[in-house]
């Protein structure tokens, strides 16, 4: 694939990375609070919860803005919450964490849109999740359709055929696959390598889809042996939020971030289980975008985490 490498100065460009993740940051906060309660993103114009005082260019600035007024309404002086210039922060230093890890293994430019995308969904449908316990369909369908786009218009913005660091590697089944289509198809029209990026995305919800019916059927089991309410393991915004997940990575990252999103829920939820002594709504209490979103963001800014835990082991 002939895709260019970065060649700009890394602290520019970490730079304009960490100021871009700010603004959309703020873009973001205004998801969270306005997605789960079915109100418009864009009407009306951002304004203050409490007094409703329309907030003015220079106030929505993203952190300045916040550490300049010191955390108080210009008009009533109340208290503006510590997560808005918080979610700024997290995007921007992601954002930075994200553009130095494709800058220092030579990875293409063209990774950043959908890199960037996913990171924006997984820490809004995280923050959404802890406080609503649902992942809205239009921020999972969203991010879906963009890489679906991104696959046609932007081939260069999947992992497959590209020279990854062994961190990034996760070649079970597809990528090894794909690796050979693409090298047949690497010589040829253009073109094709929209057919491979297709490929790799259409194996991703592949992945998404057995998710779905293995799920579905250990619901089923228990209640038709036993007679009892079925109890739901998994919510459908978590399926889809996997289905966002493998359409922008694959199917063979989505393996490994599955891996580790079960993982860390099954200690947390053990734990709280130990720590409560309550047992009943084990699966149903636990929201499952956090733990969805840790081992995917890490795939982002360092990669595989199970190389890692083999890398340690082996020391």
């Amino acid at each position: 694939m002939s895709v260019e490498p970065i060649t700009s100065p890394p602290s520019l460009l970490l730079f304009f990375a960490f100021a871009f993740g700010s603004i959309v940051g703020s873009f973001l906060n205004v998801v969270v609070w306005r997605l789960p309660r079915g109100e418009s993103l864009s009407h009306p114009p951002s304004h203050c919860p409490k007094c409703g005082h329309s907030i003015r260019a220079w106030e929505n600035i993203p952190i300045l803005s916040w550490l300049a007024l010191r955390g108080r309404c210009s008009n009533c002086a109340q208290p503006i919450s510590w997560r808005y210039p918080l979610g700024e922060l997290s995007l921007g230093l992601l954002y930075a964490a994200v553009t130095w890890n494709i800058w220092r293994n030579d990875l293409p430019l063209a990774l950043l849109p959908g890199f960037f995308w996913l990171t924006a969904s997984l820490l809004a449908a995280a923050q959404i999740d802890l406080k609503h316990r649902i992942i809205p369909d239009k921020l999972n369908y969203a991010g879906i359709i963009v890489a679906v786009l991104l696959s046609l218009l932007l081939p260069g913005s999947r992992l497959i055929g590209q020279e990854l660091p062994a961190p990034m590697q996760a070649s079970i089944i597809s990528e090894a696959v794909l690796a050979w289509l693409a090298k047949a198809c690497a010589r040829t029209q253009p073109w094709n390598w929209r057919f491979v990026a297709l490929i790799d995305l259409l194996l991703g919800l592949l992945l998404a889809a057995i998710c779905f019916l293995v799920f579905y059927c250990l619901e089923k089991l228990p209640a038709r042996r036993h007679k009892t309410e079925q109890r739901q393991l998994m919510g459908a915004g978590d399926l889809k939020c996997i289905a966002m997940i493998a359409a922008f990575l694959g199917a063979d990252a989505c393996i490994y971030i599955l891996l580790g999103a079960a993982a860390l829920g099954f200690v947390y939820g053990t734990a709280q289980m130990l720590w409560t002594k309550k047992r009943a709504g084990f699966f149903s209490n636990l929201p499952f975008a956090p733990f969805l979103a840790m081992p995917t963001l890490f795939w982002l800014v360092k990669g595989n985490w199970l190389y890692f835990v083999y890398r340690a082991l082996l020391k």
